[in-house]
């Protein structure tokens, strides 16, 4: 199908992305002066279209200020094509994988986006449906909001049966024994993401290329610690994440509710951003935080300055680049949380 210039009262403007099932789209709302995301999903047979508003019908059951917001569903004939069209709040900062691509996410930023997504899946979880695609592309943000998007793939709890059209590196050990999807798998797809994100991890397919027999990696739920975590995530961040990613779902939060409470009770102190290996800046109650590494007669000084004087006590000199970069990893790892 060749997409069309205007549908309806919709003009195209760009492509967003693929969502599953479905082209999305940034469109003009003629009629309200607004822009808006939709969904484009051709129906080939005209007995389909009611299994194709599958998606719609969840979104609409399921609002909540954490979920992407459906506005409407229509079906339109464009050229002897019918074409379901979603038409979806739009969130103009685009997701979570992108902003990856251009800025450094905060373990507190992080923690704070992925709160927002465990409430709205709790949520869809409640009122018996699960999303079985929770990644950072469906991730969206914009400001302090986020929001789970795409829910292609959402089925209701009674239906166990999985989906070989999700993304298969989220889904967890069972997924791959039983074929069956529940509010455990969603938790632990939940837990990867979390993973990607507090690692900073923007190259994630390159990620994945390099690691030797990847497939069994993430078949038997090894994916993350094969990976590793970088030095500066906190222990007990760690442990959140190591958690919800467990292989074994017994092990495992065992709702989505449960997963947020622990995030919830993290006490950040320092907010920390990396500008490059050897430059962190933070902010806390007021204080700005900066560690800068400087060559020295041979040595590297990590220097620590709060609001621009130099803090001789967290101040050292490492007898490398790799030592000072790991010192300076050290003190962000130690100062972010209380």
């Amino acid at each position: 199908m060749t997409t069309p210039s205007t549908i309806g009262k919709y003009v195209l403007q760009k492509r967003l992305g693929g969502g599953h099932f479905g082209e999305v789209f940034l469109a003009h709302d003629r009629a309200l002066a607004c822009n808006k995301a939709i969904k484009l999903v051709q129906i080939a047979d005209p007995s389909e279209i009611m299994q194709k508003l599958g998606e719609a019908q969840i979104l609409d059951k399921c609002r909540h200020k954490h979920i992407v917001q459906i506005n409407e569903a229509n079906v339109f004939n464009v050229g002897g094509d019918k074409i379901l069209v979603l038409d979806l709040e739009y969130l103009p900062e685009g997701s979570l994988e992108s902003e990856m691509q251009n800025r450094w996410i905060s373990a507190k930023e992080a923690c704070s986006r992925i709160a927002c997504v465990l409430s709205g899946l709790h949520f869809a979880h409640s009122n018996g449906y699960l999303h079985r695609d929770v990644k950072p592309g469906n991730v969206l943000i914009s400001g302090d909001t986020t929001k789970l998007s795409d829910f292609g793939l959402a089925t209701t709890t009674l239906n166990l049966v999985g989906s070989d059209q999700g993304y298969l590196a989220h889904c967890p050990p069972e997924f791959y024994d039983t074929g069956e999807t529940s509010v455990l798998t969603d938790v632990f797809a939940t837990g990867l993401t979390l993973f990607r994100i507090i690692n900073n991890i923007a190259d994630w397919r390159v990620q994945l290329s390099i690691l030797p027999k990847v497939d069994e990696l993430i078949q038997s739920g090894r994916l993350t610690a094969a990976i590793g975590y970088e030095d500066f995530v906190p222990e007990k961040l760690r442990r959140i994440s190591r958690k919800a990613c467990h292989p074994d779902p017994g092990k495992r939060y065992g709702s989505a509710l449960d997963m947020k409470d622990d995030l919830d009770a993290l006490r950040f102190d320092i907010e920390w951003h990396r500008s490059s290996p050897d430059n962190w800046s933070g902010f806390s109650s007021g204080t700005i935080h900066e560690i800068e590494i400087v060559a020295k007669r041979g040595d590297f000084e990590v220097v620590y300055r709060k609001n621009g004087r130099r803090t001789n006590a967290l101040t050292s000199v490492q007898p490398t680049i790799y030592d000072a970069r790991a010192e300076a990893v050290r003190i962000v790892a130690q100062t972010t949380l209380k």
